[in-house]
């Protein structure tokens, strides 16, 4: 089955299509996470309860979706998102995959990490993806 193109899109060559269609992807992952937030939001004013689903992310790296109020697919984009943005923005560029990211990361560290991806502050996830990235090349690996 081939793929439609757009007529703009005669010009790009394979590679320059599939980045094309990546990054349409991510944006749609995007868009549609950001939907899911805000409705979230807008149903559940009292910020108490949003803090506590907040918190209990943080501390334990899940997203209760019946706590949340939430279906578990929602759940799924949130994380999903916010995977693929670490992925994308922090460690490809360093040359990194998750797994070796994650294979420097210590246990203790995680709800702080999970704290500023809740924040949008990615810093703290940069600075230690690049120190990871830094002891894989000194270490040749």
């Amino acid at each position: 089955m081939a793929v439609e193109q757009d007529d703009e899109d005669q010009d790009l060559d394979e590679d320059q299509r599939r980045k094309k269609a990546e990054q349409k992807e991510y944006d749609e992952m995007v868009a549609t996470s950001d939907k899911v937030l805000n409705d979230w939001t807008a149903a559940n004013p009292d910020e108490g309860a949003r803090q506590a689903v907040i918190d209990s992310y943080i501390e334990g790296g899940e997203i209760d979706a019946a706590t949340a109020g939430v279906q578990d697919v929602e759940v799924q984009i949130i994380e999903a998102s916010f995977t693929k943005h670490i992925e994308r923005s922090i460690l490809s560029p360093l040359g990194l995959t998750m797994a070796q990211w994650q294979e420097h990361i210590d246990e203790a560290d995680l709800p702080a990490f999970r704290r500023a991806v809740v924040k949008g502050d990615w810093q703290l996830l940069t600075t230690h993806a690049r120190a990871a990235a830094k002891m894989r090349l000194d270490l040749g690996i």
